[in-house]
């Protein structure tokens, strides 16, 4: 039996009937920029057709101390890197893409 953890997962694309005709700010909090994240935020420029503000909060306020510890920040660095890598070049220019 295998872990579920370890299997392997395949992103389908939903197949869409209704666009999302007024949405026009989306928000990711705790984007850490896996498959799954970089997925739904395609499936937004696909489908928000009224979009104009993409942004990403890579921090989670959750597990935050209060000061952050240096691994928290260390890491809510590396995501807003990767985030900033992986999603500038697949926003197109009309978009406006935050990255918190």
């Amino acid at each position: 039996m295998s872990s579920p953890f370890k299997a392997k997962k395949e992103c389908k694309k939903a197949a869409i009937k209704c666009p999302l005709h007024h949405l026009k700010v989306v928000k990711f909090s705790g984007f850490y920029t896996g498959l799954f994240q970089l997925e739904l935020v395609r499936y937004f420029l696909e489908n928000a057709v009224a979009l104009e503000k993409i942004i990403i909060d890579p921090g989670t306020p959750f597990f935050y101390r209060i000061p952050p510890c240096p691994s928290e920040i260390k890491h809510t660095q590396t995501s807003r890197n990767l985030a900033k890598l992986q999603l500038e070049r697949e926003v197109p220019p009309a978009i406006e893409l935050v990255i918190l």
